[in-house]
């Protein structure tokens, strides 16, 4: 199958999920407005009315938005270029693995949810570092432990025929453990975006003054889910085009990848 069909499909059943979607709660709305039943607008908008409300308050939405995913690419960024650097550390001193690796694990295993108070109360209430610290959090672990995985996953024939060759540490290193862990990168790149959106969009749950997650803590406080979904599909928006340019890099950077 062509990517373009493959792409079309994905759009038509984004639009047929849609248009069940209306269906569907116009005919619950009805039926519960004839019972005297509050609406399921209330507490779940229709497409119509998502579409509706980027019509009175995109331009709020937008601007709030940039915000948050300045921050998210800044700690996507520091997450993604530490794990590499912790990565390649690991690999030129492996006593050091064995013994921060179950460390980091152990740290990794703690929930998020409930670190991300203790960095707000320790860099400040609304502050730009505290959500790029979280931000990058989130991404520099999966980054770390799948690039990890991939260095020390090579096939150890051709481990052996290099140093056979009489081939240095830094020689196997550049041609072939990192050659052969770029699209595990790639891919660690491809979970770390949508991560790094939800770390900053968290910190602003916590009180930040800016952001879409302030716009969604607002519209759930004052009842406005029109607001709420539309704020959440520009994050799901946000990180699909985030997750498309990685994609774009992967085709670039690892050409041979995609011969077949």
């Amino acid at each position: 199958m062509s990517k373009f069909k493959q792409i079309a499909l994905s759009l038509f059943l984004v639009f047929f999920v849609i248009l069940c979607w209306q269906v569907a709660e116009n005919v619950i709305n009805t039926n519960r407005l004839a019972n005297n039943e509050t609406g399921l607008e209330a507490f779940i908008p229709s497409p119509i009315t998502i579409l509706h409300t980027y019509g009175e308050s995109g331009s709020l939405i937008i601007t709030q938005s940039m915000y948050t995913f300045s921050k998210a690419m800044i700690g996507f960024g520091v997450g993604v270029v530490f794990a590499i650097f912790m990565a390649f550390v690991f690999l030129l001193f492996p006593f050091l693995r064995k013994v921060a690796l179950p460390i980091l694990f152990g740290v990794n295993s703690f929930p998020i949810v409930g670190l991300a108070p203790a960095i707000i109360l320790a860099f400040g209430q609304g502050s730009s570092f505290s959500i790029i610290f979280i931000s990058a959090l989130i991404c520099y672990f999966p980054t770390l432990i799948t690039l990890d995985t991939a260095f020390n996953n090579i096939d150890k024939d051709i481990l052996d025929l290099m140093r056979v060759m009489n081939a240095s540490r830094w020689q196997i290193v550049r041609y072939i453990r990192l050659p052969q862990s770029l699209p595990y990168l790639f891919l660690a790149m491809k979970l770390a975006i949508p991560g790094s959106i939800i770390g900053a969009t968290m910190g602003e749950w916590l009180g930040a003054r800016n952001g879409i997650g302030q716009i969604i803590t607002i519209s759930l406080y004052q009842l406005k889910p029109g607001l709420l979904y539309a704020s959440l599909f520009l994050i799901i928006v946000a990180s699909l085009l985030g997750i498309i340019i990685v994609e774009i890099l992967e085709r670039y950077f690892v050409k041979w990848k995609h011969l077949n």
